[in-house]
This record gives structure tokens, C-alpha cells and sequence, in this order.
């Protein structure tokens, strides 16, 4: 009799816990936990992987001398800068068609750093990254996007900050089972960083007898 109750006790447990560890597990696998993880794990390795085949296949190749040209006067000062619209068509050119090769290439493959943990699912600060694993499938949606910018910044003092830079932009489907997250990925790498000095304007300071004298003080 006692054996009976016993097995009757431990079955409703083991079916109790069954339940609550599916319910656990169907709440944690739907849950914005999930959904962030498996966005940013996808963003974070598509990224590498753009920035990777830029620098590698793209970036070695292209002739940064001519890309941009200063233009001065008698006293050697900048008076203005042109950007090499032709050879800026050129690296976006490149750039795109490298990119697109790439995304063809793992375009829904299972990428072996991209998987979700089973410890994410049912909880990231008990079991982190503990457990096996569910792979996580990409897409690219749509084409990339590529360009390339200029920005003119103020830098210390009559100094400007010119930076040349690549941008391409890419949306990305990331799948795992009976579920999808679209995840946008950008991409910034600088071609040319250069700082154009200006005229440094003198400085005044008064003595003791009020009288304003330049620094450094002119003969």
C-alpha cells in the first residue's frame, strides 16, 4: 500500500515538473530575452563578418592618395579640399559587389558562433550559456546599401577633423525555430582621417601694469 501511494506521489511529481518545465521553457523560448539575444548574436556576427571581408578584399586595393586632394596657397595654407568623386564611385562599387558575394555565400547557412543556448531560453543569469544549443539561420532581405561620407569636424583650436568613410547598411532575417527577428546592421569604416590646421590665433594676457601683451610675445 505504501509502495503504491509512493509510486502515485512520484509520478504526479515527475508529471508536475514535466509541466512546469514545459511552460517554463515555451514562456523563456517566446519571451524579448530570446528575441534581443538572438538579434544582437546575428547583428554582432553579420558586422564582423562585413567588416572583415571590407578590410581584407576592399580596403588593401584602393589608393588613398588620390582620394582626396588639398588644395593651398603661397604660405602652404589649406584653402580647400576636393574629394575624388570618380575613385569614391570606384570603392562603393567594390564594396557592394564584395558584400553581395558575401552575403551569398552564407545566405540561411547554420554559422557555428551563431546559436542560442538552451541556458538563454530558460534563464540567462541562472544557466547563461550552459546546455545545448539551437542554430540560428540568416537571411539578407533586400540589397545592401552602400556609401561613402565625408564629415568636416572642429578640432582643438582653428583645426578641422576631415574623415573619409565607407558605410554600408544590410537587413538581415534571423530564424530559429517558430520564430524571425529582422535585424538591421550597419557598418562604419574610415577610409581617411586627416586634421587640417588652421592659423592658431595669439594669445593676449595682461601684466601687472594692465597692459595686454601677445604669447607668445611678438618681436
Amino acid at each position: 500500500m505504501k509502495l503504491r501511494k509512493f509510486r502515485i506521489l512520484f509520478k504526479t511529481a515527475v508529471f508536475v515538473g514535466l509541466f512546469v518545465f514545459i511552460v517554463s521553457f515555451v514562456s523563456g523560448y517566446f519571451s524579448e530575452r530570446v528575441k534581443m539575444y538572438v538579434a544582437q548574436k546575428a547583428q554582432l556576427v553579420a558586422s564582423d563578418l562585413m567588416s572583415e571581408t571590407i578590410k581584407t578584399d576592399v580596403l588593401p586595393y584602393i589608393n588613398l592618395d588620390n582620394l582626396i586632394k588639398f588644395v593651398t596657397d603661397d604660405e602652404n595654407k589649406v584653402k580647400s579640399i576636393f574629394v575624388n568623386t570618380y575613385q569614391v564611385n570606384q570603392i562603393a562599387a567594390q564594396v557592394s559587389g564584395r558584400l553581395a558575394a558575401l552575403l551569398r555565400s552564407f545566405e540561411g547557412s547554420e554559422l557555428k558562433s551563431l546559436e542560442l543556448p538552451l541556458g538563454i531560453i530558460l534563464s540567462d543569469t541562472l544557466f547563461g550559456s550552459r546546455g545545448p544549443a539551437i542554430a540560428i539561420r540568416i537571411f539578407p532581405v533586400g540589397s545592401v546599401v552602400v556609401d561613402v561620407v565625408s564629415t568636416c569636424e572642429n578640432h582643438g583650436i582653428n583645426n578641422t577633423l576631415l574623415t573619409v568613410a565607407v558605410t554600408a547598411r544590410v537587413v538581415f532575417t534571423a530564424i530559429i525555430p517558430l520564430q524571425k527577428n529582422d535585424v538591421e546592421v550597419d557598418v562604419w569604416i574610415p577610409l581617411v582621417v586627416h586634421i587640417v590646421q588652421g592659423e592658431v590665433p595669439r594669445y593676449y594676457y595682461a601684466n601687472k601694469d594692465s597692459e595686454f601683451i601677445p604669447h607668445p610675445i611678438i618681436e
